[in-house]
């Protein structure tokens, strides 16, 4: 099976970094296809930025169609363009935050969310209100980061993803916690987390259902 991961950043070093990822996750039963945004914006941190992304994630998706693929991996966690891709894809198309959340809500339904970006909450909320999860969320924290290509940027936003988690966990009461944001992938992995809380990584969410699609339509 082949999965297409379409990056709706422009920053191809955080394509490569989820595609590491991707591969390490899905072995050698998925051969991971990445691609990244040609126009746009390095990292999605508005709605103007989500418009802008999802038009070149659509323009990348016709141009180069998802025929061999047996599905699509938008790995963004704004989801620029889902519905139109969905629209014009044969096969499955993924979203990070949609399925982050679905898999927030097996595991026991009460969840917050940890996202980069003083923006994100705002435009977090309008989703879960569509996928009708809205009750479920208890809180969105939204963590301002630098440049995640570099390793300095990566551990100051590791400690400041840790002390929201840790927020988190003090002023809520959940079976949950969402790690939200391409430049966040991977974090989870490496904080603590009280004894009945889950960490979820929206990226590792995204690819287990991309795997268990692809597995239930398979011809």
């Amino acid at each position: 099976m082949r999965l297409l991961m379409l990056n709706g950043n422009t920053n191809a070093a955080m394509t490569d970094a989820m595609a590491a990822r991707a591969r390490a996750f899905l072995g050698e039963a998925v051969e991971v296809d990445a691609e990244t945004a040609e126009q746009g914006v390095a990292y999605i941190g508005s709605r103007r930025d989500c418009a802008l992304a999802g038009a070149a994630v659509v323009a990348s998706l016709e141009a180069r169609g998802a025929q061999e693929h047996a599905a699509v991996l938008l790995a963004c966690f704004g989801e620029p363009g889902l519905a139109a891709a969905r629209e014009i894809s044969s096969v499955p198309v993924i979203g990070l935050l949609e399925a982050a959340v679905l898999s927030a809500l097996q595991l026991g339904g009460r969840f917050s969310i940890v996202t980069p970006g003083h923006r994100w909450p705002r435009m977090i909320e309008d989703v879960l209100h569509d996928l009708g999860a809205a009750r479920h969320c208890l809180g969105i924290t939204p963590v301002e980061i630098g440049d995640l290509a570099l390793p300095a940027e990566r551990d100051a936003a590791r400690e400041r993803v840790q002390a929201a988690v840790d927020d988190q966990q003090e002023r809520f009461s959940h079976e949950a916690i969402i790690i939200g944001g391409a430049a966040f992938a991977g974090l989870a992995a490496g904080l603590a987390t009280s004894p009945g809380t889950r960490l979820i990584d929206s990226l590792d969410a995204g690819l287990a259902q991309s795997l268990a699609l692809m597995q239930l339509t398979a011809d």
